[in-house]
């Protein structure tokens, strides 16, 4: 399955659309790439499109994956809600729909309201549970990839640990569910759709209400022994203050410059007199320092720089190891200001190791809101097309598998 499985990813990716430029991207033979594009366009998976451009004989048909022939059942959940919504074979977000989720209630409520949800999605979409080929989310935690359990979060309640996500979500539909975490699917989007399509190692950095990062080298994400790789938000900001972070420690880079420790720091602020241009803000968030930094305000600038610059440093010693070329920032701590970004950098240039960074681009991005969404299909699909799953369903025609009749959703 590995050369149908390398055929159809070249594909997907649009980085080969014929036999001939299949054989230069993959250095398959020709009786190999044949073979396995019949085999795809004999399934249904992939289908001749538009005619391609001609290099002196006949123009082929453009091959291309078909996106109708299944759905996948996607969500995000971070510290301000849940997103879920619906994508074709492609990872083309055909319906999305945004709530708040309360995290005290625990895991069970969420599950429940996702399938809900979705099955409200697919009667719109014209539908059904057979149409469903995969299933695929990000949490704010640690996540079991082989198991789709969370292990840990600092970020949730106790009652949310150990909770078989995969075992709930894939009864309902009898289709495979992968989990993840919800940075590590902001750095698939980017990778699969964004401004790392070109690169194969590479760091995002989501800089939000808390912070944590992505990792691909070689291409592929890297997740660690206990799906805690990129957890830069719990490392020490030595030479700060002491303040007490959600993970029981003190001192922790999120708990004195992520997303909330700044409000939180804004709003004391506002109430003293301290930043009068934040005192005139109906509503303080990250959007009103950036604000107030823009009008002049001291407080602001000082608190958008500081984050930047000690943020920016913690993640020079990440850089130092793992050698990116690229570093892609994200999130909303970018609202504090162009300041923010300017001192994170500053603060990566002057603490990493000169020839490391001489080749590293550094960039700001805003990404759109469906970002996790986006990354949580192309998740499903580079596991749905892999080798080792091709193997187990290909044959079959569609990747369903056999699942109890009813399981109850309840905490193990």
């Amino acid at each position: 399955m590995t050369a149908l499985a390398t055929v159809l990813d070249h594909i997907r990716s649009g980085r080969a659309r014929s036999k001939p430029e299949l054989q230069r991207a993959t250095g398959l033979g020709r009786t190999i790439v044949v073979e396995r594009v019949a085999q795809l366009l004999a399934s249904g998976l992939v289908r001749e499109g538009e005619l391609g451009a001609s290099t002196g004989g006949r123009a082929a048909r453009e091959l291309q994956i078909n996106a109708e022939a299944g759905v996948l059942l996607v969500f995000y959940v971070n510290l301000k809600g849940v997103d879920v919504g619906i994508t074709d074979l492609s990872g083309h977000l055909l319906h999305r729909q945004h709530a708040e989720n309360d995290f005290a209630s625990g895991p069970e409520p969420l599950v429940e309201w996702l399938i809900k949800t979705w099955d409200g999605q697919l009667s719109e979409l014209g539908k059904t549970r057979t149409d469903v080929w995969g299933i695929g989310g990000g949490i704010p935690a640690h996540i079991d990839f082989a198991s789709g359990t969370l292990i840990d979060s600092p970020s949730l309640p106790a009652s949310w640990r150990g909770f078989p996500f995969r075992k709930h979500l894939s009864a309902p539909f009898g289709a495979p569910a992968w989990l993840d975490t919800d940075d590590n699917l902001l750095a698939v989007a980017e990778l699969r759709t964004g401004n790392a399509r070109d690169h194969e190692n590479f760091i995002y950095v989501h800089a939000d209400l808390a912070l944590g990062c992505g990792i691909v080298t070689g291409g592929t994400l890297v997740r660690g022994a206990q799906g805690a790789a990129g957890n830069i938000g719990h490392i020490a900001a030595y030479g700060t203050d002491d303040a007490l972070c959600r993970c029981g420690r003190r001192g922790c880079i999120e708990a004195v410059f992520g997303g909330e420790a700044l409000v939180r720091k804004a709003v004391a602020a506002a109430e003293s007199g301290e930043s009068p241009a934040l005192a005139r803000q109906a509503d303080i968030d990250l959007g009103a320092i950036g604000e107030a930094a823009r009008l002049g305000d001291p407080f602001a600038i000082e608190l958008s720089r500081a984050a930047g610059y000690n943020i920016g440093r913690i993640l020079s010693a990440t850089i130092n190891v793992m050698n990116p070329a690229l570093l892609i920032v994200g999130g909303r701590l970018l609202q504090t200001g162009t300041l923010f970004f300017a001192a994170l950098r500053e603060a990566i240039l002057h603490h990493s190791l000169p020839f490391v960074t001489e080749g590293l681009t550094i960039q700001a991005v805003e990404h759109p809101q469906t970002a996790g969404l986006i990354g949580a299909a192309n998740m499903v699909l580079d596991e749905l097309f892999s080798p080792q799953e091709l193997a187990r369903w290909f044959a079959a025609g569609s990747p369903e598998i056999t699942v109890p009749e009813s399981v109850e959703v309840e905490h193990p």
